[in-house]
C-alpha cells in the first residue's frame, strides 16, 4: 500500500477492524471518560462580559489555576490511553486488554518524557512562526508509535526514527490528516451543540439537554482521538514499508 493519505487512511480502517472491541474498551476510559470530564469541567467557566483582553485572560489563568489537577489527570489519561492503543497494535496481536494496560504502565514514563519534549519542541517554534511550530509536530508525531514499537532504542531513539519516518511530504500529509479529523471532530461537535440548543429552546428545558450535549461532546471527542491514534500508527507502519509509488 502507498504511503498517500488514502493509504494512511485505508490502512486505519483496517486497523479499526482488527481490533475493535479492544479499542471501545480502552477509548472508553481513555478517551470519553476524561472528555466528559472535560465538558463538565468547562461548562463552570464563567468568562466577564467584557471585551477586555487582559481580563479575559486573567479569567482564563484563575480558572486554569483552580483546576490544574483534574487538567492534568484528563491530559494523562488521553497520554496513557493513546499509548496503550500504540502498544495494542504494535507489541504484537493477540494480547489481552490487562497485557496491553500492564505494558502500557511499565513505559509510560517514557511516552510521557517523549510528550513533554515534543511538547516543549512545539511551543518553542511556534515562539519563532506557525510554520517552524508546524514543522516540528509533522517530523515528530511518529515518535510515539516508534517508541512503542522499540521500547529499548529510548525516548532519543523514538525521535530518531519518527523524524526519519516522517521525511518528505510524509509528516505533512500526517498533520494534513490530523487537522482533517479535528476539524470533523469539532464541525460536528457545534452542528450537534446547536441542534440540542434549538431542541432546547423549542421544549424549554436547557437543563434537561445540557448532559446529552456533555455525552455526545465526550463520544465525538472520544472517537476523534481513537482516529489520531490509528493514523499515527498507519502512517508508522507504511513509512517502514518498501515504497510502492507515491
Amino acid at each position: 500500500m502507498s504511503l498517500t493519505s488514502r493509504g494512511i487512511l485505508a490502512d486505519a480502517v483496517t486497523l479499526w477492524r482488527a481490533e475493535r472491541e479492544l479499542l471501545v474498551a480502552l477509548a472508553g476510559m481513555f478517551f470519553v471518560v476524561p472528555m466528559l470530564g472535560a465538558a463538565l469541567l468547562l461548562a463552570g467557566l464563567a468568562l466577564p462580559a467584557t471585551e477586555d483582553p487582559e481580563k479575559l485572560r486573567q479569567a482564563l489563568t484563575a480558572f486554569y489555576t483552580a483546576n490544574l489537577p483534574a487538567i492534568l489527570a484528563i491530559n494523562i489519561a488521553i497520554d496513557f490511553g493513546t499509548f496503550a492503543i500504540f502498544n495494542l497494535y504494535l507489541q504484537g496481536g493477540g494480547r489481552t486488554l490487562g497485557e496491553v494496560l500492564l505494558i502500557t504502565l511499565k513505559r509510560f514514563a517514557a511516552f510521557f518524557v517523549l510528550n513533554l519534549i515534543a511538547g516543549l519542541l512545539f511551543s518553542f517554534g511556534l515562539s519563532l512562526f506557525v510554520i517552524p511550530g508546524l514543522f516540528v509536530v509533522a517530523r515528530t508525531w511518529l515518535a510515539g508509535p516508534a517508541l512503542a514499537a522499540d521500547p529499548a532504542a529510548g525516548v532519543l531513539g523514538a525521535f530518531r526514527e519518527g523524524w526519519r519516518r516522517s521525511a518528505g511530504l510524509t509528516g505533512f500529509a500526517l498533520l494534513g490528516l490530523a487537522s482533517m479529523t479535528m476539524f470533523l471532530a469539532f464541525g460536528l461537535v457545534i452542528l450537534t451543540g446547536g441542534i440540542l440548543g434549538t431542541i432546547a429552546a423549542l421544549i424549554g428545558g436547557a437543563q434537561a439537554v445540557a448532559p446529552v450535549s456533555y455525552l455526545v461532546t465526550a463520544l465525538l471527542g472520544g472517537g476523534a482521538w481513537v482516529a489520531l491514534a490509528l493514523i499515527r500508527i498507519a502512517a508508522y507502519r507504511l513509512a517502514g514499508a518498501p515504497r510502492q509509488g507515491i
